[in-house]
């Protein structure tokens, strides 16, 4: 096929400039690539469980809901268990107390501008009547079939008392949630 040099000239100058429009797209998009990783592994350890899902609005605002486990260490004061781990696990320094892994629970209500990637967090909340309770393990389950409410499950195993521990949380708008305990 016969492509005339003036028409081999443009057919080329196509390709280049479509490459070099390309070139940073596609660099673009293996820096997204890299940021994503670099977030995901700026996570600390100590966030065992992430739940995102539902929607909420207050007025102009708007976006979802999120549950995060966090573990901390904690001075346990309360089971018998927790003495007994004193005596098996205590500190190089006698006077400190030994710790216990703590987990506590918090919604987060993250709004999402119209069009923009990014996402702010508008209300952090602690889920008090579990915390309070100083166990050492959380987990989630997360029901969102209504827009502006969020039902989280938390669970966890109380050693002190033998029993499984479970607390209903409905969160709605930003900063308000009710909290039911019950204990399996």
């Amino acid at each position: 096929m016969n492509i005339p040099s003036t028409m081999r000239f443009t057919v080329r100058s196509h390709i280049v400039i479509a490459a070099l429009l390309l070139a940073p797209v596609l660099a673009g998009s293996s820096i997204a690539k890299a940021d994503s990783s670099d977030i995901a592994n700026s996570l600390p350890a100590q966030i065992p469980e992430i739940l995102t899902g539902g929607s909420w609005s207050n007025g102009s605002v708007g976006g979802v809901y999120r549950a995060v486990v966090v573990i901390s260490k904690s001075l346990e004061q309360k089971t018998n268990l927790a003495a007994k781990s004193r005596k098996v696990s205590s500190t190089t320094d006698k006077n400190k107390p030994a710790t216990e892994r703590k987990a506590e629970v918090f919604i987060q209500w993250i709004s999402h501008e119209n069009g923009k990637a990014n996402a702010k967090i508008v209300k952090t909340v602690s889920i008090r009547e579990f915390n309070e309770k100083q166990l050492r393990h959380a987990f989630l389950a997360m029901d969102t079939l209504k827009d502006n409410e969020m039902t989280l499950l938390v669970t966890s195993y109380d050693e002190g008392s033998d029993k499984d521990i479970s607390i209903s949380v409905k969160a709605t708008t930003p900063g308000k949630y009710e909290a039911s305990n019950g204990t399996q």
